[in-house]
């Protein structure tokens, strides 16, 4: 009985003893909650970083707009060492409707930039493209280049059909498309200057890749170009030259066609001579791995049609009409003679010597006239490149240039052979 009293007096009193730990717990819990004056600072301290979050917000978007622009560009730097260089300043005068008196040193032996340019593409969407690009150099001020907007459809994943308008590259063959600071060899090939000079041109162009492998183009120009002599910025026709193009690109072997269809005015004065522009180009290009050597290719391209001709201007032309403002055909002259059939052609060859090293040689042609003998223009470019990292590459290249010029015993190849040394840095 005893023994029962006493459990129960130890089992109330550890009760007891519990009951007072958990009310001291309590009071020493609520003796160290901060005190209610503290709240605003927590809040403020909370709105501090609301804001911070926003602004991070804001700073994130400012910077997805940012990386939609991209920029890009490169510098060629030139020293050209001419055969035909000389002490003198010559006076040219051209009977003709595109030149007046000019004053040309004869010296070429300079330095000179041959090309500054700058690019700013703009990816608005993933529907849609905008691009400016800028050109500068020793003979011209700076211009704008290319100026377009592209519309990429929205029924396709990769965007397969792109409508471009604007001022761009002409899509006819291999050469023109292919940007300056990637070609292997200082200029294009002399069909091309000739055919498309400044190789651009104003309007729209539907591009379509049908398979991976399959892509055609077709395009609608003003016709003229921006490096016409009398109409760089104008078009005197209402009818607008197409073009059309069609490439299989099989990664070892590639091959294009394309074909040019349009009309052209000579500026004479009296009624308007027109004549038709007609150019067809076929082109191929082999890619190649060699042991010890590396990467190398194979390219060629032909072009033949109907063009005018700068050299049947200036025969049909009377003499001495362009200084008085007037610009008259010869008396009996066939205005059709204006124009005539070309024919020209490039083949190239590129090897690459290890990492550094990249050896190129191109034979080149041009006939502006098939009917006519002494006209033509023929090429042999050899070339070095050295890629002094990955941004900068140095060339040295000779063009031996074969023509015949009128001399006292029939015809002569004038010495105008050229060494050119670039130095191009892209960024």
């Amino acid at each position: 009985m005893r023994s029962a009293q006493r459990s129960a007096l130890m089992f109330t009193a550890l009760c007891f003893l519990t009951a007072r730990s958990a009310a001291s717990a309590e009071t020493d819990s609520t003796a160290a909650a901060p005190p209610a004056a503290s709240a605003p600072a927590a809040a403020d301290v909370m709105g501090r970083l609301d804001a911070l979050t926003e602004q991070m917000q804001t700073l994130q978007s400012d910077t997805d707009k940012l990386k939609r622009f991209k920029f890009s560009g490169y510098l060629q730097v030139r020293y050209e060492k001419s055969e035909a260089s000389n002490d003198s300043v010559q006076v040219a005068s051209k009977a003709s409707a595109y030149a007046l008196n000019t004053i040309t040193p004869a010296n070429q032996d300079r330095f000179y930039i041959r090309r500054g340019r700058f690019k700013l593409t703009y990816d608005s969407g993933p529907l849609s493209q905008a691009l400016l690009y800028f050109d500068g150099g020793t003979d011209r001020t700076l211009r704008l280049l290319e100026a377009t907007v592209t519309l990429l459809d929205p029924w396709t994943v990769l965007h397969a059909h792109a409508l471009t308008i604007g001022q761009m590259n002409v899509p006819f063959g291999y050469e023109i498309e292919r940007s300056s600071s990637v070609r292997e060899l200082p200029e294009r090939s002399r069909a091309e200057n000739v055919l498309f000079p400044g190789e651009r041109d104003r309007g729209v162009k539907l591009v379509d890749h049908w398979t991976p492998k399959l892509e055609t183009v077709i395009g609608v120009f003003n016709g003229g170009g921006i490096n016409h002599p009398s109409f760089p910025n104008t078009d005197p026709t209402r009818a607008k030259d197409v073009v059309g193009r069609v490439r299989w690109t099989g990664g070892t072997i590639d091959a294009g066609a394309s074909y040019y269809a349009g009309r052209e005015l000579a500026p004479l004065t009296g009624p308007d001579v027109a004549t038709d522009k007609t150019r067809f180009g076929a082109d191929g290009e082999v890619y190649y791995a060699a042991p010890r050597l590396g990467g190398g290719s194979l390219k060629g391209e032909f072009y033949s049609g109907h063009n005018q001709n700068a050299d049947s201007v200036k025969a049909l032309v009377a003499p001495g009409t362009a200084a008085n403002g007037a610009t008259l055909l010869v008396a009996g002259a066939d205005p059709a003679h204006l124009a005539t059939d070309f024919r020209g052609a490039y083949v190239m060859w590129v090897q690459n010597l290890g990492e550094p090293l990249q050896f190129a040689a191109r034979w080149d042609t041009f006939d502006p006239n098939v009917d006519l003998d002494h006209d033509q223009f023929q090429r042999v470019s050899l070339g070095l490149n050295y890629f002094y990292d990955g941004n900068t590459r140095l060339t040295v290249a000779y063009d031996a240039v074969r023509t015949d010029k009128p001399a006292a015993n029939g015809y002569t190849d004038p010495k105008d052979n050229l060494w050119t040394l670039q130095v191009q840095h892209k960024f």
